[in-house]
């Protein structure tokens, strides 16, 4: 079999394990919820200017600040820089 197989067998083999409560080896992300109304409100921004000025689907950004989705990755970088210094990534993104 290919190596390409293997390595997804092994995956897979590795999840099913995990999921068993077995010591895997594997690391598991998880997300916390963020407060990405407070986020925006401090901007002084509605939610559209918001999503448009940082590239984030509106229907997105509404999802977050309902509580029905987590941002993640990336998402969750750019919302704590938005924090942190809103003019600086808002001139970043220019």
């Amino acid at each position: 079999m290919s190596k390409r197989f293997e390595s997804i067998k092994k995956g897979l083999e590795e999840a099913i394990a995990w999921e068993r409560g077995e010591k895997t080896g594997a690391h598991v992300r998880t997300y916390s919820a963020m407060d990405v109304a407070r986020i925006r409100k401090k901007t002084h921004m509605t939610q559209k200017e918001f999503s448009e000025s940082f590239s984030i689907p509106l229907s997105t950004l509404r999802q977050w600040e309902q509580g029905q989705r987590v941002p993640q990755g990336p998402a969750q970088a750019l919302l704590k820089i938005i924090d942190r210094n809103a003019k600086a990534a808002l001139d970043a993104l220019r």
